[in-house]
Parts: structure tokens; C-alpha cells; sequence
């Protein structure tokens, strides 16, 4: 008698709510596992995602859409990071606290948020330049819980940002370079070049290029790291984030990193063709986890 095979089988989303002692705030995790086999033992790597509020829905059908259909990539284990709303626009203020270090202007001060359900810090504690508090709530908190709860394999970590979350993860390269093996950086804001909501100005300020000049000057090598950054064509031309020139900066940050050759830095680039910076962002994941997850990628590092 022939036995059936064993059914694949999508585990259920679990959300946790995670009390930080590094940032005064509560954050919302919602985590997504691979399709796989019930008793299944093996361990994955897992994609630590920000702005989870915005994009759980959306990147969570892309995950379970990759595994099931695109099968040269690598399971992995779906970590967004939130706050505790099920609105999507609740970390439009936070995110502006926890993604964002010195050198960084303040765009946000005096701009008023047109949606309801957008939440603020708690009264009397940081609002902006947070980023390295935020690393260590990821490094230190966040990343033994996923650990002691879930099959992660420790050492394939990938970070996934867009916008202000993708200078988050290129400080966090520039940084805290272990924190992740592989980055996937959607249209970071490198720059600022005109005028803040509340009237400051800034000439050409190359916050983030600062940075990437003091490592790459530090002579300091990556060890067997893999960055992939992308943006969309069209990202230069909106006039509400002019002042950011995404694209523009996108091709001098690459520029830069590529004419630096930093021994162990592995940097793939992609340009959009067409995309904004609301619409790319999900094409931006998609690609990003093929290039980092995909079969080219194993067979690049001989897996």
C-alpha cells in the first residue's frame, strides 16, 4: 500500500507585544513561518523587517507567495516589527524616533500628521535620533526571543528597510555590521538638500555618506556580508520628498561603495524603472529576498 505524502502546510501568524528596556516603548512582532512539513526540524534564516504597522498584509502574502511558488529560495522566517495598533499608519511617528541617528535631519518636527491612529513616544522620553537605542532593543531583546521561540538559523539574518528604514540598515552596516549577514536596502535616505516643516535649512547634507567615508577610511573589512540596494526611477521627481533626491543619491551611494571595493562587502544594485517611492517598496522586497535567499545567492556562497 502506497502512503500519501506528508502535505506542506502554513503555520499560523503570531503576534507578540515586547516591552523594551532600552526604548520606552511597547512593539508589536508579528511573526511569519515558512511553509513546511508538520514535525519538520530543520532551521531557517530569518528576515527582520521595520514598519510592520504599513506592510505585515502585503509582505506576508509576498513571503508565503515566494516559498510556495519560487522554488529556488530559501525558506526563511518573516519578522516584522511594529507597534501595538492595528492601524497602518502608527509607526509613521516612532518610526521617525527609532530609525533615525545623529546627523539625520529633523524633518518631522512641526509637521502634522493628516490620519488618525498615528502614535506619538511617551511624554518626556526621546522623539527622534533613537537608532541606536532601537539597535540594541534588536540585538539584545528581540533577536534571543525570535532565537529561544523559533528554528532560526543564528548566523543568516537579514535586515529589510525602506525609506528612513533603509538609512536605518546602512547606519546599522556602517555600525553594528554583524548585527545581519545580509541587508536589503529599498531607497534610503542618504541626504537632505532644502528646508525643513519648521524652516531649517540644509545644504547638501550627506548624513549617511559621512558615514560610509569614516568605515570605508577606517580600512575596516566585512566579513562575508551581502548588501542589496535598489530604488525606483521615479522617487527624484515627487515633489513632497524632493529635498531627499533618492535616486540621484542612490547612484552616488553605490558609486562610492563599489569604487571603495571593502574586502567581504558582496553589493548587488537594482534600479526600478518607472516606480515611486510608495510603489516600489514591495517590488524592492520581492527582488531583495531573491537576491539574498535565491539560488544565485547559494550558489555564489557554494551552498
Amino acid at each position: 500500500m502506497i502512503s500519501a505524502p506528508a502535505l506542506s502546510h502554513f503555520p499560523n501568524v503570531e503576534t507578540h507585544l515586547l516591552q523594551s528596556v532600552h526604548v520606552a516603548q511597547t512593539f508589536k512582532i508579528q511573526v511569519v513561518r515558512p511553509m513546511q512539513r508538520r514535525a519538520e526540524t530543520r532551521r531557517f534564516p530569518v528576515v527582520y523587517v521595520t514598519d510592520g504597522n504599513a506592510v505585515f498584509d502585503l509582505f506576508k502574502g509576498m513571503a508565503w507567495l515566494l516559498q510556495a511558488y519560487k522554488l529556488d529560495i530559501l525558506p526563511f522566517i518573516l519578522v516584522m516589527i511594529g507597534y501595538p495598533s492595528e492601524s497602518p499608519v502608527a509607526g509613521e511617528v516612532l518610526r521617525g524616533r527609532d530609525l533615525t541617528f545623529p546627523g539625520c535631519p529633523d524633518w518631522l518636527s512641526g509637521f502634522q500628521m493628516p490620519w488618525e491612529g498615528v502614535l506619538t513616544p511617551e511624554s518626556g522620553t526621546r522623539t527622534f535620533g533613537g537608532a541606536e537605542d532601537f539597535q540594541k532593543f534588536i540585538c539584545e531583546e528581540l533577536i534571543p526571543f525570535v532565537d529561544v521561540r523559533y528554528e532560526t538559523e543564528k548566523e543568516a539574518r537579514v535586515y529589510f528597510g525602506h525609506s528612513v528604514g533603509g538609512a536605518f540598515g546602512l547606519f546599522t552596516l556602517f555600525t553594528q555590521t554583524r548585527l545581519f549577514q545580509k541587508y536589503v536596502i529599498s531607497s534610503p535616505a542618504l541626504a537632505y538638500h532644502g528646508t525643513t516643516m519648521l524652516g531649517v535649512r540644509h545644504e547638501r547634507l550627506d548624513f549617511l555618506f559621512e558615514r560610509a567615508r569614516q568605515y570605508i577610511a577606517a580600512g575596516k573589512p566585512m566579513d562575508d556580508v551581502h548588501l542589496y540596494m535598489s530604488v525606483g526611477t521615479q522617487e527624484e521627481f515627487e515633489p513632497l520628498i524632493a529635498s531627499w533626491q533618492f535616486t540621484s543619491n542612490f547612484y552616488r551611494m553605490a558609486a562610492l561603495l563599489r569604487t571603495a571595493g571593502i574586502p567581504g562587502l558582496t553589493l548587488t544594485t537594482e534600479v526600478f524603472s518607472g516606480e515611486g517611492h510608495a510603489t516600489v517598496w514591495p517590488v524592492a522586497f520581492m527582488h531583495g529576498m531573491q537576491a539574498v535567499l535565491g539560488a544565485s545567492e547559494r550558489q555564489f556562497r557554494g551552498g
